[in-house]
């Protein structure tokens, strides 16, 4: 990947980060909103005038990079209406709105069908015409598009950063359902505390460097765990879009000028400095 959209892209998860400790849900959206379009902007900018050194490249980038970075916008805004649009009431009341919410979510992949299963199988068949800037017009016309300036971007593109941010959102979703329709099953600590939200902020392709190590090393259920029942896990537990499994780890066998294992390998130099340092 070039140097400068991978600048971009760290840039964005790191800050992304910090603003994610922050706890009033407006402040938040802005402060969330403001960066995102700020790299979003920069990254179009250098997109304007920037050629891809082959179309293999091109296609990564618009079929995977750029749509993580779409639906984090998308993503944060829907979560942000979700919170403050739940109605005062009991436990059917807003139960009764969430599950709203979900079929309202599903109706969009029921609607996107043929371009969601080509999203979710992860075949390649058609990306040169899906992910490349100067593709011939589709075959089937998309029935949700609001971006406008393709040399940025791609129809398919913009739908798949739509397609991640959607799975997120029905995650939170779910989330929310689980304590409304059985709150016997709330999840907390043995001291009695609520067990805080984690939600993986990184690169998800980091996670799928986890996944096969973790599934390769047997670690799970005494190694009997299958790779797409870890990843599944992952997903729900820390509430990231991987996949489809095989798909990114072609991702991985690509980086040819860099490691395989770039963020185990960024794992265990942090680990080693932290025992050269001294400080437990």
């Amino acid at each position: 990947m070039n140097q400068h959209i991978e600048k971009l892209r760290s840039a964005l998860f790191s800050e992304l980060f910090e603003i994610n400790e922050t706890e009033n849900p407006l402040e938040k959206l802005f402060s969330v909103s403001k960066l995102i379009e700020s790299k979003l902007h920069e990254l179009n900018q250098f997109l304007t005038t920037f050629k891809f050194p082959d179309e293999d490249e091109e296609i990564l980038f618009f079929k995977i990079t750029k749509p993580e970075m779409v639906a984090l916008r998308i993503e944060e805004v829907m979560r942000y209406s979700l919170q403050v649009n739940k109605p005062i009431g009991t436990n059917e009341v807003q139960l009764k709105y969430f599950e709203d919410e979900l079929k309202a979510l599903q109706s969009f992949f029921r609607m996107n069908s043929f371009h969601y299963q080509y999203y979710r199988t992860g075949v390649n068949d058609l990306d040169r015409i899906y992910f490349l800037r100067n593709a011939a017009p589709l075959s089937m016309p998309l029935a949700d598009v609001n971006e406008s300036d393709w040399s940025v971007s791609t129809p398919v593109s913009l739908l798949f950063a739509k397609f991640i941010a959607y799975e997120h959102i029905q995650y939170f979703i779910l989330e929310q359902i689980t304590p409304l329709k059985y709150p016997e099953l709330s999840l907390k600590a043995k001291n009695g505390v609520q067990v805080a939200e984690m939600k993986w902020t990184g690169d998800s392709i980091n996670i799928v460097e986890l996944a096969y190590g973790i599934w390769l090393t047997g670690q799970l259920n005494n190694g009997n765990a299958s790779l797409n029942q870890i990843v599944r896990w992952l997903e729900a537990h820390l509430h990231v879009s991987i996949g489809v499994i095989q798909r990114r780890f072609i991702e991985i066998e690509r980086r040819k000028r860099l490691s395989p294992t770039k963020y185990i390998d960024q794992m265990k130099e942090k680990i080693k400095q932290k025992i050269d340092s001294g400080n437990s």
